[in-house]
């Protein structure tokens, strides 16, 4: 099973889909029956069309996508994979006040073993390698904040030399919380005010999980003066004078 992340790897599914499955369809899908399917095979091969379309695509669905059209591809033909790289590096990142470093790594379709790679943007300095450690610093401002990274790998295929290249983006979210008067309703959000959903929210000892628009609704009011923190980052404390 391909080890890149869910989405590069309906990204190189959908790819080597669109270059080799024509030509193993010996001309059929010049019939006029399958006019719909060639259509739908040529946005496949359409960067921008993809790019939108996996955009939309939680992880799971992506994974779930791709073992579909890796099933119904063998059901008609061999399946025949591009050369592909990936960083494998989460999508997010929730960060303090703090920098924070991170192990970086690549996963690989199809390269003969022992590739290495240059890395660029933000990352620490180091010899090429196939990995690499993320330097994450804390947004300023309220701007989204997002660290870069690029990977140029040095491979071989089947003993032919290639360079390949891979990108990647981390989300960086500094954490916020927003208390009610009542201090019963609390709104998990980040710096640029995007709510936090499915996050873990501790209040004090206490933890919850966030809702739909980052809203954690609590049957009792927090006590004032107990810390919070949003995915183990802190967040401020509840206000009001401890009694």
């Amino acid at each position: 099973m391909s080890t890149l992340p869910p989405r590069q790897r309906l990204g190189h599914l959908m790819r080597s889909l669109a270059k080799h499955l024509p030509g193993q369809l010996e001309g059929l899908l010049e019939n006029a029956r399958f006019k719909d399917g060639a259509a739908a095979l040529q946005r496949l091969a359409d960067p921008t069309h993809a790019e939108k379309a996996l955009a939309r695509m939680s992880p799971e669905e992506a994974g779930w996508l791709a073992d579909l059209l890796t099933e119904r591809w063998s059901w008609i033909a061999d399946i025949q994979l591009e050369p592909e790289v990936a960083i494998v590096a989460p999508e997010e990142l929730w960060i303090g006040a703090e920098p924070i470093r991170l192990p970086l790594s690549l996963a690989a379709v199809g390269l003969d073993e022992g590739f290495e790679a240059v890395w660029e943007g933000a990352v620490l300095p180091s010899p090429p390698a196939s990995s690499a450690t993320l330097l994450a610093r804390p947004p300023e401002g309220k701007a989204p904040g997002i660290a870069k990274v690029r990977a140029q790998v040095r491979a071989s295929v089947k003993g032919q030399r290639c360079v390949l290249i891979a990108q990647v983006q981390v989300a960086l979210r500094r954490p916020s919380v927003v208390v009610s008067d009542d201090r019963r309703r609390l709104l998990a959000q980040d710096h640029a005010g995007r709510p936090a959903v499915g996050c873990r929210l501790e209040i004090g000892p206490d933890v919850h999980l966030t809702g739909a628009g980052g809203l954690v609704e609590l049957e009792v009011p927090a006590p004032p003066g107990v810390s919070l923190k949003l995915e183990g980052i802190p967040a401020g404390r509840i206000p009001g004078d401890n009694p």
